[in-house]
């Protein structure tokens, strides 16, 4: 038995008009995609084709029903969206000059830092948006390495102590000792 993927070179160009012009989608490409994806949705994308000529034909080949995922079950909200940059792409590195607004955004949104502030622990918020004043702050300085173990949050209090006047985009020399203490909380609250 062939590779499925051998079947049609139509993988390789854009997706952006229906690669079958017209013709019948076979059975084995809706099997193909619905194999490949986790809903149906993402099977029509894959394929190249529009979601309601993909249920047609899904409906067609009785595979349409037995493959629903309206629960969305696997499918995941954080990272990849769809649009814009992947979180994990972020943290390894591959976007050094992203905007820290948006940044922080992404972290505190996705659940990956709490909002509250790295040294005082200052956790209040407006209640209209949501929102907390803090500012991101990089551990080791630079402004570009944006791994997780990297990122901590100030209040602005804590920043405005901390960081040297004129220098807002560089990170001071003291944050090790925050560091240092955060690990050896976080180490404490580890062995508990």
């Amino acid at each position: 038995m062939s590779d499925l993927s051998d079947l049609h070179d139509h993988e390789n160009k854009p997706k952006k008009k229906n690669p079958f012009k017209g013709r019948p989608i076979p059975k084995t490409r809706i099997e193909w995609a619905i194999r490949s994806t986790l809903s149906i949705r993402a099977a029509a994308i894959h394929l190249g084709v529009a979601y309601n000529t993909f249920k047609k034909y899904a409906i067609m080949y009785d595979l349409f029903e037995q493959n629903k995922n309206q629960a969305g079950v696997g499918v995941t909200t954080k990272g990849n969206t769809g649009w814009g940059v992947k979180i994990q792409d972020l943290f390894d590195g591959k976007h050094p000059n992203y905007p820290h607004w948006k940044l922080q955004e992404r972290i505190v949104r996705d659940g990956y830092l709490k909002q509250c502030c790295s040294n005082c622990d200052y956790d209040d918020y407006r209640e209209v948006d949501m929102r907390g004043p803090y500012i991101i702050t990089f551990l080791d300085g630079d402004p570009t390495n944006h791994s997780l173990d990297n990122l901590a949050l100030l209040c602005y209090n804590c920043f405005f102590i901390m960081k040297p006047t004129g220098k807002m985009l560089t990170t001071p020399k003291n944050t090790n000792l925050i560091r240092k203490k955060l690990e050896e909380v976080w180490k404490e609250n580890d062995s508990e």
